[in-house]
């Protein structure tokens, strides 16, 4: 089999994150904060909440853990939102986002404003400046787009975001472990996913929380913690305000395992991998005329993915094909994301999305190529 679903998830652990994984159930499988015993649980938040901080250069105990980036944003924009406030997204959001934003709009909670990007997903940070009102209290972006991979100048955004005092949320589900990100360069809140670059199980992530958030964000989940079990009330201090219920400690503990990896091999050095198996990719298919591609089709303005259609063929059908051909796994349809196909035109027949990461090598790259050129 050929894997070309990284921007869905990463097929499987490392060796190493696998190894504690086994260990760990082979021992103990107790909750955080409910026992004595539980000190190994609590202890191995700590370290996943440290690795996530080393890696967006933030404080450990602004990282909430939760079972994805669609818990994490609705968490976020239900937190940060006030009635009848103005919020801003861009045209390229991920369902994720989009949803429980319309769904405040149509419920009248919000003003809710979509901000154009052009066909390849490029985003004028221009844009934002224009549209940011009085009312204006939040901007909702996506780092870069599931179906495009263009990747959006979101710290641009954010700084003109900051001058008028708009809280910002910044969604890297498909950046977080595969390119550099800092907080306190840029958003307000920093959301990810845990199972895509991040190597770590699914139904794993969270987000980062700055200084602004931390203190305006109201819970949206109540429940127990552990602590402060005298209150009706959540508590007040991080990260328990954001962490009700139990905690899902092996997924957090394969993101431990799998973002301590990603910290020793370096970020940068995993963009340059990346970008090369995304430039040979592109480079291959430009000899294909019966093949489209979208997006910016260069791989310094793209995370390493690349959405196509194929003459004559529908999408679907390309990736049936190709799997039951060659065993190469893909993804077709609307990737959970109309929005990005509507401005990337694709809308309704959807691409075939062909992502890379950790295991992809050149044979492979070539082969997909190959197999393309066939159908």
């Amino acid at each position: 089999m050929i894997y070309a679903n990284y921007a869905a998830t990463s097929p499987a652990l490392s060796a190493a994150a696998a190894w504690e994984l086994c260990a760990y159930l082979k021992e103990t499988h107790l909750n955080a904060g409910r026992n004595f015993e539980g000190l190994e649980a609590a202890a191995t938040a700590l370290r996943a909440r440290r690795a996530v901080a080393a890696l967006f250069s933030a404080s450990p105990l602004s990282v909430i853990f939760t079972n994805g980036a669609t818990a994490s944003l609705n968490m976020a924009i239900h937190g940060l939102i006030r009635p009848h406030c103005h919020v801003l997204a861009t045209s390229i959001e991920h369902n994720a986002a989009a949803r429980p934003l319309q769904a405040l709009f149509q419920s009248g909670v919000i003003d809710l404003e979509w901000l154009p990007c052009d066909p390849s997903g490029l985003f004028d940070s221009a844009q934002l400046r224009a549209a940011i009102r009085k009312d204006t209290r939040l901007f909702v972006i996506s780092h870069a787009s599931n179906v495009l991979g263009t990747i959006l100048p979101a710290a641009e955004c954010f700084r003109i975001a900051r001058e008028h005092g708009v809280l910002t949320i910044l969604d890297a589900a498909q950046t977080a472990g595969a390119f550099p990100i800092a907080l306190n360069e840029c958003c307000d809140v920093l959301v990810f996913a845990g199972h895509k670059a991040l190597g770590g199980l699914a139904g794993t992530g969270g987000f980062v929380l700055g200084e602004r958030a931390a203190l305006e964000m109201r819970p949206w989940l109540h429940g127990g913690t552990g602590s402060a079990s005298d209150s009706l009330e959540m508590p007040d201090f991080l990260p328990d305000k954001f962490e009700a219920g139990t905690q899902n400690t092996i997924g957090v503990l394969s993101l431990a395992a799998s973002i301590e990896e990603i910290l020793r091999t370096g970020v940068e050095t995993i963009r340059e991998r990346d970008r090369k198996l995304t430039e040979r990719f592109i480079a291959g298919l430009n000899g294909n005329k019966r093949v489209k591609s979208y997006g910016t089709l260069t791989a310094e303005h793209s995370t390493a993915l690349v959405s196509l259609s194929v003459e004559g063929c529908d999408a679907a059908e390309v990736s049936r094909r190709l799997f039951e051909r060659y065993g190469i796994v893909t993804r077709s349809g609307l990737h959970c994301s109309p929005l990005a196909h509507r401005t990337a035109g694709t809308f309704p027949a959807g691409t075939v999305r062909f992502s890379f990461g950790r295991d992809t090598t050149d044979t492979e790259i070539d082969t997909m190529l190959e197999a393309l050129s066939t159908l």
